[in-house]
């Protein structure tokens, strides 16, 4: 028994010697000098960390694209993360493992492409005696890039030597490998360049008439496939990838829910327009609402200093924690899928808003303002909580909610609110 369990131990410790011998930092140097005067080509196909990238390089052929003389500067993610990406996307196996052999090779090829700069060798720290550039935060223009312009730039951030890679969080895992004719860096993630489906933030109007043109503010807008007014196709241009210029359709009405249509997906939904107008110059031809009360500052319903569209606005000092209430008619919450509201701040902060309920923090939600310019704000009804409203709503409430903002008598902070309605 004492010779079999001896026998066991010398196969373990052999077992965790090719362990060992298989981890990348097995080569030589790892993280500075070269190794093995490898091209960076040879460093993937001999670092067993690095495996499924080096794998995917076989599967999409492009060896001879990869394995030249050329300067590269590889960014390439460990087999564990390569695995995460594989099991996140579906990518797996009748037995629930990640199997890269599912992946198109389309998707595949891009994704290589997407980890590798040409004709340029560079690194994070200094290497001496080592001809290099280095890494500095920007965006730099990949393979995949050059064959599709539609992807975005890869993103790189250093800061104190530490790198991050495509918007990731986490650094790098510290490990380069130098070859002959460039750098390999090791991720803890794998990067995509596909832009996310598009998002409105603003829209340049509350309201508007046929054959006004709005700009939609926002993010993702490439290859802007459609911009919908409802179901009406309005002509557009896109000025950049956070601008839209789009012409209100001919047959508009009073309000209409716009979305943008990208070759990579559908944007949220923004608004124009109301159904139910609760403020313009005033309310329904009333200069007071049906009620109203406050606390905190003054208000005045018939403001002339700042005004978003017409003749008055809502001026509302505000002061920390300060609110105000507006009530109306009943209204039916079924009928209605958001809250239109114009703001000027002077001062940035946030404010808090809610229907029914002045009990703040545990209804609504706060909205954070630009200030010294009017922000023309769209809330989904269910950011409002209605499910805790009930079935009708006739009141508003409006809360500065900065968490304390401090007012300089000279130089008071002041809320004005144009152009509220439900859409």
């Amino acid at each position: 028994m004492k010779i079999i369990y001896k026998i066991k131990q010398i196969a373990m410790c052999l077992c965790l010697v090719a362990m060992a011998a298989s981890c990348d930092d097995s080569l030589p140097d790892v993280g500075g000098a070269e190794q093995n005067y490898n091209s960076v080509y040879g460093l993937l196909k001999a670092n067993t960390n690095l495996s499924l990238y080096y794998k995917a390089i076989g599967l999409t052929k492009l060896e001879t694209t990869l394995d030249t003389a050329d300067s590269f500067t590889f960014f390439v993610p460990t087999d564990a993360a390569f695995e995460a990406f594989l099991v996140k996307n579906g990518y797996v196996n009748t037995l629930g493992y990640p199997d890269i052999n599912l992946v198109p090779v389309d998707v595949l090829k891009q994704i290589v492409l997407s980890h590798v700069v040409k004709g340029v060798k560079k690194r994070v720290g200094k290497l001496t005696g080592v001809e290099a550039d280095y890494l500095e935060t920007g965006q730099l223009t990949t393979l995949a890039n050059l064959a599709n312009s539609d992807l975005y730039l890869l993103d790189v951030k250093v800061e104190e030597g530490v790198l991050k890679v495509n918007g990731s969080d986490k650094a790098a895992v510290g490990l380069d490998y130098y070859g002959t004719n460039g750098f390999v860096h090791v991720l803890d993630n794998v990067i995509s360049l596909i832009p996310p489906s598009p998002s409105i933030t603003s829209v340049s109007q509350a309201f508007a008439s046929p054959g006004d043109v709005l700009i939609l503010n926002g993010a993702n807008f490439v290859n802007v496939t459609s911009v919908k007014f409802g179901e009406e196709e309005a002509t557009f241009k896109t000025v950049s990838n956070s601008k839209i210029e789009v012409t209100v359709p001919a047959d508009f009405g009073s309000y209409a829910l716009i979305k943008v249509q990208t070759a990579f997906g559908t944007s949220n939904t923004a608004t124009v327009g109301v159904k139910f107008l609760l403020y313009g110059d005033d309310f329904s031809g009333s200069a007071t609402p049906e009620s109203s009360g406050g606390w905190g500052g003054s208000s005045d319903f018939q403001s002339t200093v700042k005004v978003s569209r017409g003749t008055y606005a809502i001026e509302k000092y505000a002061d920390a924690w300060s609110g105000f209430n507006i009530g109306f008619n009943t209204l039916n919450i079924a009928d209605y899928g958001y809250l239109k509201i114009s703001v000027y701040p002077t001062q940035s902060t946030k404010i808090l808003v809610s229907l029914n309920s002045d009990f703040a923090d545990e209804f609504g939600t706060t909205v954070t303002l630009t200030a010294g310019q009017w922000n023309n704000i769209s809330i989904p009804f269910s950011d409002l909580k209605t499910d805790k409203v009930g079935a009708t709503f006739n009141t508003l409430f409006i809360k500065e909610y900065s968490n304390g903002i401090t007012v300089d008598p000279g130089n008071p902070s002041i809320l004005y609110f144009d152009d509220i309605g439900f859409l």
